[in-house]
Formats: structure tokens, C-alpha cells, sequence
């Protein structure tokens, strides 16, 4: 159980607008420009709100700290949770699929070629939230990512090093520092003795306060470690297992380097460059370096014991000045010129120096630029992407180059050149990461929207694991985003500081319609009423915004609230059963009722007497029972989950056996509001029975979503499917919920088990044999049946769940109608569902035309071609697919009429 804390505590939110670097505002953005703050200068100010807000939404209101950490106690009990949910019969079960996107990356600080890879190909990153990922090709032309282990996900992974005098000791530390109130605390310093191939966290730095904030690890000729913390720094000559402090206090070590003579020098953030002499740091002062700096950077020259660079940053955030020293750090001299590369360097700052060549170096922040005369000039790079934080040479390269940034790895194989070229290296390197997610309300429809930090918003498009582009018109990090289920027409996206953009034409051009607002929260919180087109959004305290006549007028007005009591709001839901009621949960905790919303005004408000003094981040109302409704807070050591059956007279916590995680976002079981599922900072989280102080939480099973943060869950009526927008690992979604709907009434499965769900109302019986690495779900109403012959071999995931299926789900007639007339006539049905040969397909079209019929897989390639672009008359029609052919798989069978498209997906097992 975690503590309750109601302790009210204001957090003053620093004033931030921006927009990235490498995007620029539109014509239509001027009334931007009023504010006169450079387009560096907002990006400053957003990048600090991203972190304040982050504070805000996950800070311990007993410590005042983010202890990321204890994430480390929840993950324990989800294991030992799986372990028990066969036996308990509380699992749901879940198979996701992710979406990608494909071709986008995610904030990267942790970058190293693989030393064991004698040709340089094998290269291993890490992503802030989305693990450790490793490529051994990094000059495909579309790499191939994998990652170390699944359980990295949750893990804020900021450094890579590796052992030069034994490349199979590796290491990497966790604990990205927000540079103002929004630090992460970390889980120390990790380690692997054989290559990459398993890891384990070291005991000296779990859950020591002094590894809270791991900047950075560097080992030298002779194996020793050397790491900068926060909490000061460290050397280990036993590869980890002890740690000796050289120095602590205040002042980060951002920065440690080895020079070519295995000298160590260490940029300790306000402090300067020291060198460890002995068992010293010696501070090396030079008139040369500013006289008041914060953050310091430093580059020895691989090939030069003697040529040291340091670049300072200067208090406003910008390049204060970059120094060399070419006798060891003895004397300095600035460089001729001073760079200049926007002003957030105490988010984004780094240097390196060719191994090659003393002359040529690299500077990267939120730009990046490199030198080929020792700083004497500066050529500015033409921009690749917003926010640099890792550049490595290739060990005695000029040429091989890999970049780390907030839009991922990026590749140089002639960086010696004068004008080398930098190329994207993100495919299959999903660690996107979402804030939100909203859905096409047509059946079968694989349209998404997703707000991203510094990748936009981007368009999903095509099924399966797909590229995506930014939606045309938007910039930013993107935020709140909706498509309206009664016309998708109308489209809505956002980026940080309520800046809002309006689509009337399906998504094929976004407006801005609002201006950035330096009061709002970073990721505006907003809801959208289909039914009357009005889009409800946070704004500065004691302050709710309207967007009314959504897609045509687009009328902004506000209103004031005193019944915020200062707070700003939080979280925001339309109710599905009132006209013109909206919920409003703020960031103090007030939770309110408003009706007449829509009335500027004239609006009616009601104190539902909410639980919970902090951040509320998702409120929940059941469809057909408005006294229903679940609140969540999102800060640890908090109770997480309140109910209430009364319409708010009466709360109940829910919280229970909940691990201390922040919880971000709640939806109801769509066929059955007894049951909840939670997006929590470690995956999704159900329970099969809301039963008051009683109710019992469980992780959904780890096939596909595991344990990397989930901002949002969204269901989608007309064919059951819900995605997840995770903050780091991309959109993901499941059809769960349709199969629970088709289920045949029994399985007989045998030979060699394809990865997915197998579901049956009745029974299971099955002599197959699942290999190493499948994951395979067995899910039937009555009994599973293993007979002789069934393995799960080492190495595999399998479970057996007895749980209902085949609902008929009472509950859809009630919910809203989310397809135009007439698509709701058009269906497509395929029995038995998973197929082993004969696949029966029937399809009803409500009008004459032009109809196509295929079948595709999970990557849109056509796989068979049914009823090619032929004339039918209105009717249902059958036919029938031989599926002997096919490998075992999923599958996607397309219909497509001159206005609608559906698709059914089937399984083919062997």
C-alpha cells in the first residue's frame, strides 16, 4: 500500500512556449511572433516546461522528489503477478501489435560502437524511456533494431561504456537530470561480463542516492570505472562492485573524459575542468574561461594526449565559449570564434574531436556544427534534427561517425569530407515518445493520430508496424489530438503551450487556430464533444478554454472558475450521457462537475468533493451511468484510483495492491464496467472486478506492451480495438476485444504453434509444440486440454487461461454510433477464425458498385488477390478462401466499396 499524502503544495510553472529547432512556423502562425522571443529562446522555455509539468504530474508529495526508481520494487511485483494469474483466473490476457512509427527515433544519449565487432557495424544505443537497443548493421539502409530485454523499457538509460582492455564488460547508467525541478531519480549503474547478452544491476549503486543521476561512465586502458552524478564523482577498480567517491557536494559531473594517455578529466557543472591527480582532482583555471559559467563539456583528442577541448555554457543557456588546451590542460586559449548553437545547452550539449586530426571537431546542442581549422571558424550543419546529446567516432576513424538526438541515431561514414553527410538510422528504432493517441471511427481503419515529444504529430496511415509522416500544417512536440467520431473530417492536433490546429479536410492539412500561451500547462490537457463539435482545453489557473464550431467557426472563448481554487486543469472528459457536461479535474486536485459547458458564461458547477491534493490525470465516466466515474492520480506515493458509484457524494480508493507508479490514464473493460484497465508508468494494468477497498490489479500479460510507460489507452466501438499511445516505445494496439466477440467453439491445435492468441468459447486441446522465442496465449471459456506430445520449450512464453469467451457485447447497443450511414451496413465476417484450411468469408454491401476483396499481411503487402475492382449488386455474398497454402500467421482481409473500406483479421495456424 502506498502512503496518502493530501498535503497541498504549489509548484510555480516557469512561463515556456517553443517549437524544435528544424521546424518553422507558418504564415498563419504570426500571431506567434508577438511575443518577440526568438525561436530559440521558446524552444528553451518548452523544453523546461516539458520537464516542470513532468515534475508536477509524478513528484512524491512527502519528498518533493520523482523516485523513478521505485518503479524497480513495482516491476518485481508484476513478475511475481504473471507467475500467479493462470492460477487466479484474474488475467486479461491482452496480445499487443505495435504500429511503430517505423522510421521516427526518440531522445538518445546513450551511443557506442560494439568493440567486439571487428568490422564496426554492431552498434548499441539507448533511448531516454525506451530501453537498450543494439544493431549489427548500422550501415543498412534500413538497420535492423533489437532490443537487449523488454525490461529495459522502464529504465531511463543516459550513458553506454564499454571495457577497451575487455569488450565484453559493458555498462550503462540510468537517470536522465531534468536540469531544473523535473530530475528523474535513476537505478544506477548496470552491467554485462559477456558482450551485451544478459545484464544486472550493480548492488553499490541501487538505490544509492549519490546514482540517482548517472551523466556519465568511462572506463580505462586498465578497466577502471569512472562515473560523473549528480551526487558527485566516483571511481571503481573492481568493475563496479565498490565505488570510491573523489569528490561530492554540490555541482554535477556532467562530464568525464579519458585523453589518449589515459588521463582523466572531469566538467563538473558551475565548478569547471579538473584533472584527477592521483587520488586528486586538481581544478585547472585558465583566464581564458568564462568568468561565470554553468555546464562544461570536454573532448581529449583520441590521437593527441596533449589537445584537450572544453566548451561552456553560459548562464542564459547559450555556447559561452569553447577553449583548447594543447599541453595536457596545463594552459588554455579560446578558440578564435564562438559558436553559436541556441540556447538550451543545459539540456543538449556535446563535443568530439577526430581521431585523426587535432583541427577537426564537432559541437552539438540544440544545433549542431563542426570546425575543420580548431575552432578557428564554425560551419553550421544543415539541420538533421533538434536537440544533440551523443556524437562517436568509430576508434581511430575519421570517416564513421553516430549521432544521438532527440529524433534518434543518425549515421556519417565520411566525416572527414568537408561537407559530410549525416543520414537517419531509425528503422525498426521505435522509442517514440507519445503523449496521445486518437483513433478513425471506422471499423477496420489503421488512420491514428499521436502527440510526440520533438517528433510532432505524426499520421499512421497503413497497418501493422508502418512509417508515418508529420501531420501537414503542425510542428512542435506534438500533444492532445482527436478526430471527431461523428465526422473524421474534422481532425484536431496540438503542440505544447495550447497551441491548437484544426483539420476540416480528413487530416490533409491542419490550421493553427490558437496562439501559444505561456500560462498553459507544456502538453495542454484537453477533451473533445463530438456531438457539438466544441473542444474543451486547460489554460491558466481558475481558467477553462472553449473552442466552439470546431472545423468551421472555430470560436475560442474562456471561462473563469473559482472553484479551481488556483489549480489549472489537469484532466478533462466530456461525459458520453449528458449533453453539454464536462468533467474537470485539476492539477490541486479539485474535481468539478460543469454544465450548460457550452454557455460562455452561463455554466452550472458543481464540487464532486474529489479525494485526491494533487495532480488528477484521467476522470472516467461509465457510458449509461453518469454516477459511475473513476478518477486517477499520476504522482507516487499517492493512493492512484478513487471510485465513486454516487456521482461523487462518496469516493472509495480502489488503489489496493497497486505497486507506487504514477497512473495516467483509466478505460473501462468495453463489455463489462466492472472490470478497468489502468496506463501506468509501467504498461497496462486491469482488474476483472472493481471491488471497492478489495479490488485486485493485474499487469496485462507481456506479449508485445510490457514494461515501458503508457500515457493513454483509446477503444474504438465499431470494431472493438484499442491502441496505446507509451511514452517510449511507440503506438501499440490489440483486436483482444473483437476476438472475445468471434470466438469459435473449440480448437484442436497440433504441429509447430504460430506466436499469437488462440481463443475458443468451449475448449482447447493441442499436442503442439511451441519453439524458443513464441509467445503463444491459449484462452478458452471451459478447459484447455495439453495432450501427449504439447511443448513449451525453454525459451518460449505460453499461457493457458480459462476465461469467457465469445461475449455478445450488450453494452454496444448503448454506446455511441462511431461510422456514418451507410457504413454501418457494410460488414465482413470469416469463420473459423484461426484456420487451419478452409476459410468461410461473407460480406454484405448496401449498395451497387465496384467492389474489391484480398487479402493482405501485416505489412499491406497483398498476399491474394479475391474480387479485383468487379461490379455487385446490394446483397451479402459468400465465398470460400483456401487457406492451405498460407503460413502460419496473421492475416488482413480487405473489402473496399467506391466510399468505405473494412478489414477482418484472421489467423492461420499449422
Amino acid at each position: 500500500m502506498k502512503i496518502s499524502n493530501h498535503t497541498l503544495f504549489a509548484l510555480c510553472i516557469v512561463a515556456a512556449v517553443g517549437t524544435t529547432a528544424y521546424l518553422l512556423h507558418k504564415a498563419s502562425h504570426k500571431t506567434v511572433v508577438a511575443a518577440k522571443e526568438t525561436k530559440s529562446q521558446r524552444l528553451a522555455r518548452s523544453i523546461a516546461g516539458r520537464f516542470e509539468q513532468e515534475f508536477l504530474m509524478t513528484r512524491d508529495p512527502a519528498t518533493n522528489t520523482v523516485p523513478q526508481y521505485r518503479l524497480q520494487e513495482a516491476y518485481r511485483i508484476a513478475q511475481a503477478k504473471r507467475a500467479q494469474m493462470a492460477q487466479a483466473e484474474r488475467a486479461i490476457p491482452v496480445y499487443w501489435e505495435e504500429r511503430g512509427p517505423n522510421n521516427v527515433g526518440g531522445r538518445t544519449r546513450g551511443l557506442i560502437f560494439d568493440a567486439n565487432d571487428p568490422t564496426g557495424r554492431t552498434v548499441w544505443a539507448a533511448g531516454v524511456s525506451g530501453g537498450l537497443w543494439r544493431t549489427t548493421n548500422i550501415d543498412a539502409a534500413l538497420p535492423t533494431w533489437t532490443q537487449a530485454d523488454d525490461f529495459f523499457d522502464y529504465l531511463n538509460i543516459t550513458t553506454l561504456a564499454q571495457d577497451p582492455s575487455n569488450p565484453n564488460r559493458m555498462y550503462f547508467g540510468t537517470g536522465e537530470q531534468g536540469f531544473a525541478n523535473g530530475i528523474e531519480r535513476g537505478f544506477g549503474i548496470w552491467r554485462s561480463t559477456n558482450g551485451g547478452a544478459t545484464w544486472e544491476a550493480l548492488p553499490a549503486t541501487s538505490g544509492n542516492s549519490d546514482f540517482f543521476n548517472v551523466n556519465k561512465i568511462v572506463v580505462d586502458g586498465n578497466g577502471d570505472l569512472y562515473v560523473g552524478t549528480t551526487g558527485g564523482f566516483f571511481r571503481s577498480t573492481d568493475g563496479g562492485d565498490s565505488f570510491q567517491q573523489l569528490f561530492g557536494g554540490t555541482g554535477s559531473a556532467q562530464d568525464v573524459e579519458v585523453s589518449a594517455s589515459g588521463q582523466i578529466f572531469v566538467g563538473r557543472n558551475g565548478g569547471g575542468v579538473f584533472q584527477l591527480q592521483g587520488n586528486a582532482l586538481v581544478e585547472l583555471n585558465s583566464p581564458s574561461f568564462p568568468a561565470v559559467f554553468s555546464r562544461v563539456e570536454i573532448a581529449c583528442a583520441p590521437g593527441n594526449a596533449q589537445v584537450i577541448y572544453a566548451a561552456f555554457e553560459a548562464t542564459d543557456g547559450t555556447c559561452a565559449a569553447v577553449c583548447v588546451s594543447t599541453d595536457g590542460g596545463a594552459t588554455w586559449n579560446a578558440t578564435a570564434t564562438t559558436p553559436g548553437v541556441g540556447d538550451i545547452c543545459w539540456y543538449c550539449f556535446i563535443l568530439a574531436v577526430d581521431p585523426n586530426d587535432i583541427n577537426r571537431i564537432w559541437l552539438g546542442a540544440q544545433s549542431l556544427v563542426h570546425s575543420t581549422d580548431g575552432g578557428a571558424t564554425w560551419i553550421p550543419y544543415p539541420p538533421i534534427h533538434a536537440d544533440h546529446h551523443a556524437i562517436v567516432y568509430r576508434t581511430g576513424n575519421s570517416n564513421e561517425m553516430v549521432f544521438g538526438n532527440d529524433g534518434g541515431v543518425y549515421r556519417c561514414t565520411n566525416g572527414a569530407n568537408a561537407a559530410p553527410a549525416i543520414t537517419p538510422k531509425n528503422n525498426s528504432y521505435n522509442v517514440t515518445q507519445f503523449y496521445a493517441n486518437a483513433m478513425h471511427p471506422t471499423a477496420g481503419s489503421n488512420y491514428l493520430l499521436g502527440g510526440t515529444q520533438d517528433n510532432g504529430t505524426p499520421q499512421f496511415t497503413g497497418g501493422g508496424l508502418v512509417n508515418t509522416a508529420e501531420a501537414p500544417g503542425t510542428s512542435g512536440d506534438g500533444g492532445f489530438c482527436f478526430i471527431d467520431q461523428d465526422d473524421p473530417n474534422i481532425q484536431i492536433a496540438s503542440s505544447q503551450r495550447q497551441y491548437f490546429y484544426v483539420s476540416n479536410n480528413g487530416g490533409a492539412f491542419f490550421a493553427n487556430i490558437t496562439p501559444l500561451n505561456n500560462s498553459a500547462l507544456f502538453i495542454t490537457p484537453a477533451d473533445y464533444d463530438d456531438a457539438a463539435d466544441i473542444l474543451y482545453f486547460s489554460d491558466a489557473g481558475n481558467r477553462l478554454g472553449r473552442m466552439s464550431g470546431v472545423g468551421a467557426a472555430n470560436t475560442v472563448t474562456i471561462e473563469n472558475l473559482t472553484e479551481m481554487n488556483g489549480g489549472q486543469a489537469s484532466a478533462l472528459t466530456v461525459s458520453p450521457n449528458t449533453a453539454n457536461r464536462v468533467y474537470v479535474g485539476t492539477t490541486n486536485g479539485a474535481l468539478l462537475r460543469i454544465d450548460d459547458a457550452h454557455q460562455n458564461g452561463a455554466v452550472i458547477v458543481e464540487d464532486l468533493n474529489s479525494p485526491i491534493a494533487d495532480y488528477i490525470s484521467c476522470i472516467l465516466v461509465e457510458e449509461g451511468n453518469e454516477n459511475h466515474i473513476i478518477i486517477t492520480q499520476s504522482n507516487y506515493g499517492t493512493n492512484s484510483v478513487w471510485e465513486t458509484t454516487d456521482g461523487g457524494d462518496n469516493w472509495v480508493d480502489i488503489d489496493n495492491d497497486l505497486p507506487d507508479m504514477p497512473v495516467r490514464w483509466a478505460m473501462f473493460h468495453p463489455f463489462d464496467h466492472d472490470k478497468l484497465l489502468l496506463a501506468t508508468e509501467l504498461g497496462v494494468w486491469s482488474t476483472d472486478d472493481l471491488d471497492g477497498v478489495n479490488t485486485q490489479w493485474w499487469p496485462t500479460s507481456n506479449f508485445g506492451l510490457a514494461n515501458v510507460r503508457v500515457d493513454m489507452l483509446q477503444y474504438r466501438a465499431s470494431d472493438h480495438m484499442v491502441v496505446a499511445a507509451t511514452h517510449g516505445r511507440g503506438m501499440y494496439e490489440t483486436d483482444y476485444f473483437n476476438l472475445l466477440t468471434t470466438c469459435v467453439p473449440s480448437l484442436n491445435i497440433a504441429g509447430a504453434v504460430a506466436p499469437g492468441i488462440y481463443m475458443a468459447e468451449d475448449f482447447i486441446v493441442s499436442n503442439g509444440v511451441i519453439n524458443a522465442g513464441r509467445k503463444v496465449i491459449y484462452h478458452a471459456g471451459d478447459h484447455i486440454q495439453l495432450q501427449p506430445g504439447f511443448q513449451a520449450r525453454r525459451g518460449s512464453n505460453f499461457w493457458a487461461l480459462i476465461e469467457e469467451c465469445g461475449i455478445t457485447p450488450a453494452i454496444a447497443d448503448r454506446q455511441r454510433n462511431t461510422t456514418l450511414s451507410p457504413v454501418t451496413a457494410l460488414s465482413l465476417q470469416c469463420r473459423p477464425n484461426p484456420v487451419v484450411q478452409r476459410l468461410q468469408i461473407e460480406y454484405d454491401i448496401p449498395n451497387d458498385g465496384q467492389l474489391t476483396l484480398c487479402v493482405r499481411d501485416l505489412q499491406g503487402r497483398l498476399i491474394e488477390m479475391l474480387v479485383a475492382n468487379e461490379s455487385r449488386r446490394a446483397g451479402r455474398y459468400q465465398l470460400e478462401l483456401d487457406a492451405g497454402n498460407y503460413q502460419a500467421g496473421i492475416y488482413l482481409l480487405c473489402i473496399q466499396t467506391e466510399r468505405h473500406a473494412q478489414s477482418e483479421r484472421f489467423l492461420v495456424v499449422r
